[in-house]
């Protein structure tokens, strides 16, 4: 028992995180995957893994919009690459660069082929 307290008091948000997603993912245990997740964002909100795995386990939920919410919200602390290509997997697209044009628009097709190639986009 003292052994099993001790771990448990070790235990990384990192750690946290990781679990819960492994349970939601290996055991379909995705209320308790994402209680823990969420756990450990509250311990460590400055790390985009948890977001990455909270979001993921969102997706496993049918709960896509969240998971796109919660995956942003990790990009705003890193630019972690595993969550833009859960958002590209996702089809999230930047908005047209001309709001008041279709997206189809050819000076939104420039526009945007130009502003991304400056990287000011």
């Amino acid at each position: 028992m003292m052994k099993e307290q001790n771990s448990a008091s070790n235990e990384t948000p990192e750690m946290i995180s990781l679990m819960g997603y492994s349970l939601a993912k290996q055991s379909g245990q995705l209320k308790e995957g994402i209680a823990l997740c969420k756990k450990a964002i509250s311990l460590n909100p400055n790390l985009a893994e948890h977001y990455l795995n909270l979001g993921r386990i969102y997706l496993l939920a049918n709960r896509r919009e969240l998971a796109i919410r919660i995956f942003k919200s990790g990009l705003r602390i890193r630019k972690d690459p595993r969550i833009i290509t859960e958002l590209k997997s996702l089809g999230i697209r930047k908005p047209p660069f001309l709001g008041s044009l279709s997206r189809e628009h050819p000076i939104n097709i420039v526009a945007g082929k130009v502003f991304t190639l400056l990287k000011l986009r």
